[in-house]
């Protein structure tokens, strides 16, 4: 045997410089595959053959592993910093799209079409029996409500398109989870022997990158059996997978809408992701602002309901104590659904006992005007406020005298109309809700909270950006594959090979002497 030793140490490095070479070709091959970690053969030498009085012999080198190169460090900072910025990717994208709801400013936005309403009711006030002027409160004032109504109404899509990407995202989970679960139970399989399934390993690590987006995860690896988990839950524990479940909630503000929850299958206990898209769109959704949520969709409904119910109140309490044309009295300017006066009325003393002329419209400390007000918020939203049915059908129904003045100056008479403008300046108007002040203040006070909503949402999601740019820049250095390097190999591992293949000729160019032609001479 000792004879062979030197060819089979020439035939180790062939051998060793081949899977070397291959090896390098296969990194080449995915220089652009998502996710491939940069492989590398592990070489070591041969046990030695113990000469007795010389040494050791070497025999040789051998191939032992194929490994990819990866850093578990950085692979945590990725999953760590990729669900943030999903989260924040969600949130950036869906307050433009609540900006470009509110338009704000524009010719057609909430701040515009309040101030044509109180300028028509300036107008009015210069000659309130002029039915053009009247036309035109008529007509500014049912633009508003419109508007008020086309808002919500873009508001509830948007909810309903978040409520169904809330849907898809827990799909997503589920077929990831299985995905993961069904790669876990292969890699285990091959890896028994000590065999490292490398792509199958990358291929499993795509995946938990893409999950970690979409929700925030933790991941163990327990003597080869990887755990992925949620808030201490288990996902995939090994090829187990725990799967998530849709149920229907009812939503608050638009009935006709119920709402996605998601929840684990076993147990009905509520998936609360801490990040990710997911989270991202229950904020969204969600969001009333109230306590510590986020604003979200259902912040800018309730205040468009506020803003809605507040004009119904205040408005219609000094419009229902003035007198129209031709004796048109007690009339209400704002309802909700189209409904007239008499009806509302009627409503009213059902509920509560008393009519709606037995209001102080002047105290609101009575209680009568306590159960007006609570009539109103019960009613009144801003998918449904619109103009009295009396408004619509009557240009005389709306009030310009004072009713307790009726008398003094006939129809030119503008004491109520000049109430009505006077609520344009009014500090209480808002007095209850957050934010308070004038009308145009509550707008405004909405639309600033929009605005550092979005900006703080466009930094948040540029500085992850910025990590995540960073620590893949980190990975790639580690695991990517380097072209120059890989040439650079090729290189070396040709080189090698050659070598090895010319040992060979020379060990064999040896023994055929040996074998051949010793003793042959002078023969």
């Amino acid at each position: 045997m000792s004879g062979w030793v030197g060819f089979n140490t020439a035939v180790s490095g062939l051998l060793a410089s081949q899977r070397s070479l291959y090896t390098t070709n296969h990194n080449i091959a995915n220089a652009n595959t998502e996710g491939y970690s940069r492989q590398v053969a592990k070489q070591r030498t041969t046990t030695a053959m113990i000469l007795p009085g010389i040494g050791a012999l070497g025999t040789g080198t051998e191939t032992y592993d194929i490994t990819r190169i990866r850093d578990e460090y950085i692979d945590f900072k990725y999953i760590h910093e990729n669900a943030p910025l999903g989260e924040w990717e969600v949130k950036s994208e869906n307050l433009e799209s609540i900006e470009n709801i509110f338009n704000e400013p524009s010719e057609s936005s909430f701040r515009k079409n309040l101030d044509e309403f109180f300028q028509a009711l300036e107008t009015l006030s210069t000659a309130p029996s002029d039915y053009s002027n009247r036309a035109l409160v008529r007509e500014k004032a049912g633009a508003l409500t419109n508007h008020l109504n086309e808002t919500a109404q873009r508001l509830y899509s948007l909810q309903k398109e978040l409520n169904f990407a809330v849907r898809t995202t827990g799909d997503q989970i589920n077929d990831l989870a299985s995905q993961i679960g069904t790669l876990n139970d292969q890699i285990y399989r091959i890896e028994i022997d000590g065999t490292t399934a490398n792509d199958l390993r990358d291929k499993r690590d795509v995946l938990i990158d893409d999950l970690s987006k979409l929700v925030n995860i933790q991941t163990d690896d327990f003597n080869g059996k990887l755990r992925v988990s949620i808030g201490g839950i288990s996902l995939v524990n090994h090829n187990e997978v725990s799967k998530l479940k849709t149920t229907t909630i009812d939503n608050k503000y638009n009935p006709e809408e119920k709402l996605v929850q998601i929840e684990w299958e076993t147990g009905n206990q509520v998936l609360e992701p801490k990040s990710g898209e997911l989270k991202g769109l229950l904020d969204m959704r969600d969001g009333d602002g109230k306590g510590n949520s986020y604003r979200g969709v259902g912040f800018y409904i309730e205040r468009l309901n506020e803003f809605s119910r507040k004009i119904v109140e205040k408005v219609n309490a000094v419009h229902y104590q003035g007198e129209g044309l031709n004796d048109s009295s007690n009339k209400l300017l704002f309802a909700w659904n189209g409904l007239d006066t008499s009806t509302i009325e009627s409503q009213f003393l059902s509920k509560f006992g008393v009519s709606l002329s037995s209001v102080d419209f002047n105290d609101e400390t009575d209680p009568n005007y306590l159960d007006y007000k609570q009539f109103i918020n019960e009613n009144v939203k801003a998918d449904n406020i619109s103009l009295s049915g009396d408004i619509l059908n009557n240009l005389d129904s709306i009030a310009h005298i004072a009713a307790a003045s009726a008398g003094k100056d006939g129809v030119e008479n503008n004491e109520n109309v000049l109430k009505l403008i006077e609520l344009r300046e009014d500090n209480k108007f808002f007095d209850d809700t957050t934010p308070q002040g004038t009308p145009d203040d509550f707008l405004k006070a909405v639309l600033s909270n929009l605005a550092v909503d979005g900006q703080q949402s466009i930094r948040m999601k540029n500085n992850q950006s910025a990590i995540m740019a960073n620590v893949e820049i980190h990975r790639q250095s580690v695991s990517g594959v380097s072209l120059d390097e890989e040439m650079s190999n090729m290189v070396k591992y040709q080189h090698s090979y050659n070598a090895s293949a010319r040992m060979l000729t020379t060990i064999d160019a040896i023994y055929d002497v040996t074998i051949n032609r010793l003793g042959l001479v002078g023969r």
